[in-house]
């Protein structure tokens, strides 16, 4: 089990590596630099601001810098804020992104695996079209279709809720609707197929020969073994829903990190963009890393079939 864990350690940080480099890489092609947007700087200012952030080094001397500096955790300072480092604006901005994200999660797994197991145990009744509406709804609609509608509606023409902002309790949950909307309907759809292949396995078949309850076949064998594929993504899809939050906290005007990512794309501010990109690939690289552990633990063939001990 050691060395199943430490081979996964090291395939995440080599991952990371490669999201670092390429990253830096493709910042530095990009074509301008921080300054080049702002008129009021003459060519002596702009060579001077290059100068005092290592602008004008060779790349492979930034390069060698950046990852000196990433290992020590020093992410930079951003060019659009100039008094303030990334890692005071991730650590300031990331908490609102997270809770927003956590409590979609949960809204998702809840409802999500509530739906599936609903409509695989009423296969092709109405409880079971009901459940696939759903699914297919919260697929094909965007979150920034859904996220308008939900605060134009609901916030403004009803009041039953804030369209809008980040006060209190009834302000989260129009954004959490939002973001949960397309994970639960992708956790509904797995869940009832994984369910439907689960059902019709012999050893189910045993159960119910032995007369054991309905209830009990469902709970400790069919759930049980059927909740496996839905494990499999819940790490990847939970760091996609705290950081993919960009479009819902825009909408809602919740002050996450999702303002300042836009803000430093349209405004080249490369220490926050390539910030706030490794931020995100090492929370999903420590997600998928977390999952192949839980999954190695739930099932041990699979860690034994890919040569852990």
């Amino acid at each position: 089990m050691l060395r199943f864990i430490l081979r996964r350690v090291v395939y995440g940080l080599i991952t990371l590596w490669v999201i670092v480099s390429l990253t830096f890489i493709l910042m530095h092609n990009l074509p301008g630099d921080p300054f080049a947007a702002s008129e009021r700087l003459n060519d002596a200012t702009k060579a001077i601001l290059l100068k005092h952030y290592g602008l004008d080094d060779p790349i492979w001397v930034q390069y060698g810098r950046y990852l000196q500096n990433i290992v020590s955790g020093d992410l930079g300072v951003s060019f659009f804020y100039p008094t303030r480092t990334v890692n005071e604006i991730i650590g300031q901005t990331f908490p609102t992104s997270a809770q927003l994200g956590l409590y979609s999660i949960v809204v998702a797994i809840t409802i999500g695996l509530t739906l599936g197991i609903v409509a695989a145990l009423n296969h092709n009744k109405g409880l079971d079209y009901f459940a696939m509406f759903t699914a297919i709804v919260g697929v094909s609609v965007p979150a920034f279709v859904i996220g308008p509608l939900l605060s134009y509606y609901i916030g403004v023409q009803l009041g039953w809720l804030p369209p809008a902002l980040w006060k209190g309790p009834s302000y989260v949950i129009l954004p959490t609707i939002t973001l949960a909307f397309g994970t639960l309907a992708t956790m509904a759809r797995m869940m009832r197929t994984s369910m439907l292949d689960v059902v019709n396995q012999d050893y189910i078949k045993t159960a119910r020969s032995k007369g054991l309850s309905r209830i009990t076949i469902v709970v400790k064998h069919t759930v049980r073994n059927a909740i496996l594929p839905i494990i499999t993504i819940l790490g990847p899809l939970t760091v996609n829903i705290m950081t993919g939050t960009l479009v819902v906290e825009q909408i809602f005007a919740v002050p996450g990190m999702g303002k300042h990512f836009v803000n430093s794309i349209t405004t080249n501010d490369y220490t926050m963009i390539m910030g706030m990109t490794i931020f995100y690939s090492g929370l999903l690289i420590l997600a998928i890393i977390v999952t192949d552990i839980l999954y190695g633990v739930v099932d041990p063939r699979i860690r034994l079939a890919k040569g852990g001990k």
